[in-house]
């Protein structure tokens, strides 16, 4: 995987970004420069794809990933796509999905075509990919030196996985604001791209505590095409994006995402969404930062949206070990964390754990 690329080499997203309700049943369209495009996806993402198209079979050979986003299974399936003559990587799936096959193309040299099935993060349109163990352990986040081709966005097919999906997304796109924001506000040397990521995370912070509850609702009641959804969609998938992308490494990661690769070494994690631990970070991250009153006001969004602010919400165990865990993982001497909160300790972090229970 490419983890030395530079982020000025990097584009901030896919050369094609298209949002349209019902695009996902006219992808072959998208293909025509290409003889032998290999499809890589999920079974749950794959039916959802064919359900929703009506189709009984793929428009070209599928393989299946493992779930894992590893670099080993992306280097299987890499064989078995090059094994196919694949001159083009269709991905079908999630965030894992999407993450996988960005790394499958990079090892193929192939251009990639991405079709996000939920809404859960930014991964269609970011030009990295988080690699995980087989146990489920966050490794790394190999850097790609080119992105997707084209992002073919259908609102409609991802609101139908239902609301419970796009309430992980949330998490994960709230924490752009306050990942980025303390990083930009300490430093002295910010671009004109830069202050474009601040600006964009500001913005989504704002869409989100406004579009995701009617949207939610809407989604619950099976209205999939409405405005707040393909709004909440977009900002999740589209607008999250262009803050990693424009802002580089300083917009991409720092506390939240740092609590949330350390409760993944903790067992029973895999079964959170990753924007749910995510969110968790985000208020984790806050208390160390010293900002309390920042909790109390976005703990009732929480409490709305569903978001879990306790490790009983995460079905995890709330004991000594587990704390110290996490604390060491994201108080660790290379980790991001350290980017919003110069110095962060482990004690600290487990104190603001420890706070946020008596909050919660």
């Amino acid at each position: 995987m490419a983890t030395n690329v530079q982020d000025s080499d990097v584009r901030p997203g896919p050369n094609r970004y298209i949002s349209t309700p019902g695009v996902a049943t006219i992808v072959p369209s998208y293909l025509e420069d290409y003889v032998h495009p290999v499809i890589i996806t999920g079974e749950l993402s794959a039916q959802a794809f064919l359900d929703y198209t009506g189709s009984s079979e793929f428009f070209a050979p599928a393989l299946r990933y493992d779930g894992s986003s590893s670099e080993r299974n992306a280097r299987e399936l890499a064989e078995q796509a090059r094994a196919l003559d694949a001159d083009a990587i269709v991905a079908i799936g999630a965030g894992k999905l999407s993450d996988t096959a960005k790394n499958v193309a990079e090892i193929l040299d192939l251009d990639l075509i991405i079709v996000p099935t939920l809404a859960c993060a930014c991964a269609a349109y970011s030009p990295y990919s988080v690699d995980y163990d087989d146990e489920h352990r966050f490794l790394g986040v190999p850097v790609h030196p080119r992105n997707s081709i084209a992002l073919l966005v259908d609102s409609s097919l991802i609101a139908r996985a239902g609301a419970d999906k796009l309430v992980g997304g949330i998490g994960d796109t709230i924490a752009k604001w306050y990942e980025s924001a303390p990083v930009f506000d300490q430093a002295s040397d910010l671009t004109v791209f830069d202050r474009l990521a601040y600006h964009s995370a500001h913005l989504i912070h704002d869409m989100l505590l406004e579009e995701s509850e009617p949207a939610l609702e809407a989604v619950r009641a099976g209205d999939y095409d409405n405005e707040h959804v393909r709004t909440l969609i977009n900002t999740i998938i589209g607008l999250a994006g262009t803050v990693g992308g424009f802002g580089g490494v300083r917009a991409r990661e720092s506390g939240a995402h740092s609590v949330h690769d350390g409760l993944t070494r903790v067992a029973g994690s895999a079964a959170t969404m990753h924007g749910e631990k995510v969110a968790y970070g985000v208020l984790v991250q806050l208390l160390v930062e010293g900002k309390e009153s920042e909790v109390q006001a976005l703990l009732p969004f929480y409490a709305t949206i569903g978001l879990p602010h306790s490790w009983r919400q995460m079905n995890l165990e709330f004991t000594d070990e587990n704390l110290q865990t996490v604390a060491d993982f994201a108080a660790g001497p290379d980790s991001p964390f350290r980017a919003a909160v110069p110095g962060v300790t482990p004690a600290q972090i487990i104190e603001a754990m420890r706070t946020l229970e008596t909050l919660a």
